[in-house]
């Protein structure tokens, strides 16, 4: 019996993180505005919630974290782009943010010498039926300097 327990548990926790990795795509550059892009695809059906939404309010807000570097510093905070969806939620009790099909967020990057930018991604997708548990993701980005 232990062992049966054992084995649906580790079959659920394994279809839980093959189902979320099909849900969403991402991919990171440094684009030609001079500025650090996360990109993602969202499958149909499923969103992500806004850098701007309050913790406080129950879904995990998108965050993005840069490790410290010399070379670079950030010289605006971070921007969404897409069409951001403002909506009541009545399992949180709460107007939340979010993005469905296509979210980027962008942060303009001041370049003093060719690096690596390191960091992490952290998001949660949801349906109208549930939530997926938070992701963390790591992220590399070759920079260069503006060379007008």
């Amino acid at each position: 019996m232990r062992t049966a327990l054992i084995l649906f548990i580790f079959q659920s926790l394994c279809s839980i993180w093959v189902f979320s990795q099909d849900k969403i795509q991402w991919s990171f550059s440094f684009n030609s505005s001079r500025c650090l892009e996360a990109k993602a695809q969202i499958q149909p059906g499923w969103h992500i919630y806004s850098i701007h939404l309050q913790p406080e309010i129950g879904p995990v807000p998108t965050q993005i974290s840069i490790d410290k570097n010399k070379a670079i510093q950030l010289t605006d905070p971070w921007i969404e782009i897409g069409e951001m969806i403002e909506h009541f939620d009545p399992t949180f009790g709460a107007t939340v943010n979010y993005f469905e099909e296509n979210y980027t967020v962008v942060a303009p990057l001041a370049v003093k010498k060719e690096t690596t930018v390191n960091g992490e991604l952290t998001y949660m997708l949801c349906d109208d039926k549930r939530c997926l548990p938070p992701k963390t993701i790591s992220f590399q980005i070759e920079v260069t300097p503006f060379k007008p």
